[in-house]
């Protein structure tokens, strides 16, 4: 597995489960911020916030050159 696929893995790993929860069903079962919302009992607007800060998680998890 390349460098940048390790990194996601564990990004994705260590990601906190409110945000993997969204993310997972988003991104993995492709299903819409309404059915997210639908499946977790939570908004709309939550499904967005937790999304958002999925994907910063994702960006500013530390990649292989900066452990070393």
């Amino acid at each position: 597995m390349n460098r940048k696929l390790r990194r996601l893995r564990r990004a994705i790993d260590a990601m906190p489960d409110p945000e993997w929860q969204v993310f997972h069903r988003a991104r993995y079962r492709d299903l819409d911020f309404f059915e997210i919302a639908a499946e977790l009992d939570i908004t709309v607007a939550e499904v967005e916030q937790r999304l958002a800060s999925a994907m910063v998680h994702l960006m500013e998890f530390p990649n292989d050159e900066q452990e070393h």
